[in-house]
C-alpha cells in the first residue's frame, strides 16, 4: 500500500475577498500566508477532535530548578524595540516577557509580571485580614448567638463588601492578564 503524501502548501482562491484579506493581514502585521496559518491554528485549537499531541496545552508543569534550553531568535531593530517597550510596559524584563508570551500561548495560563505579583500579594494580605475578621465574628456568634446587634450586622456587610471588591479586583487582573497574552 502506498504511503499517503501530505502536501505542506494549500492553494485557495479568494475571489473578491483578496483586497479585504490583504487589508486584514496588513492591519495585523502578518503576511497573507501567515494570516492563513494563524486562522487555521486558531480553528484547530477550538476543535479538540482535530488537535494533535504536539500542539501543547497538556504540557507537564515545570519543575522548580529544571534546566531550560536556550534558543536564539533574530528580530529587526524595530521589532526588538517594540518587544522591549511592550515588556517594560507589562513589568517584565525582555527575555522573561518572551518566555511568558510563549508559555501563555502554549498553556493558556496567566503569566504575571512584577506589578501583577505585587497586586496579588496585596490581595493575599487582604484575604488574610478578611479571614481574621470572619473568624472573630464566628467566635463571637458562637459565644452569644441571641445577642447579635446591628453593629455586628454592619460589620458583616462591610466584610462582604470588601470581599466582593477583592474578588472583582483579582478576577479583573487575571482576565486582563489572559487578554494580554491572547492577542
Amino acid at each position: 500500500m502506498a504511503a499517503i503524501r501530505h502536501r505542506t502548501q494549500l492553494q485557495v482562491g479568494l475571489a473578491g475577498f483578496r483586497p479585504q484579506w490583504d487589508a486584514w493581514c496588513e492591519h495585523r502585521g502578518v503576511t497573507p500566508a501567515e494570516g492563513v496559518r494563524q486562522l487555521i491554528a486558531a480553528a484547530l485549537a477550538r476543535a479538540p477532535e482535530c488537535a494533535s499531541p504536539q500542539t501543547g496545552t497538556q504540557l507537564p508543569a515545570p519543575v522548580v530548578g529544571e534546566r531550560c534550553k536556550r534558543i536564539y531568535i533574530r528580530l529587526t531593530a524595530a521589532e526588538l524595540d517594540a518587544v522591549v517597550h511592550m515588556a517594560a510596559a507589562a513589568g517584565f524584563p525582555t527575555n522573561r516577557w518572551i518566555v511568558a508570551l510563549i508559555r501563555a500561548r502554549l498553556t493558556g495560563a496567566p503569566q504575571f509580571g512584577e506589578r501583577e505579583m505585587v497586586l496579588l500579594a496585596a490581595s493575599n494580605r487582604e484575604l488574610a485580614t478578611i479571614g481574621r475578621f470572619l473568624g472573630a465574628i464566628a467566635r463571637a456568634c458562637d459565644a452569644m448567638p441571641a445577642q447579635i446587634e446591628n453593629s455586628e450586622l454592619h460589620l458583616l456587610a462591610g466584610i462582604k463588601n470588601r470581599l466582593d471588591t477583592h474578588l472583582r479586583t483579582v478576577a479583573d487582573l487575571v482576565r486582563a492578564n489572559l487578554d494580554r497574552w491572547s492577542r
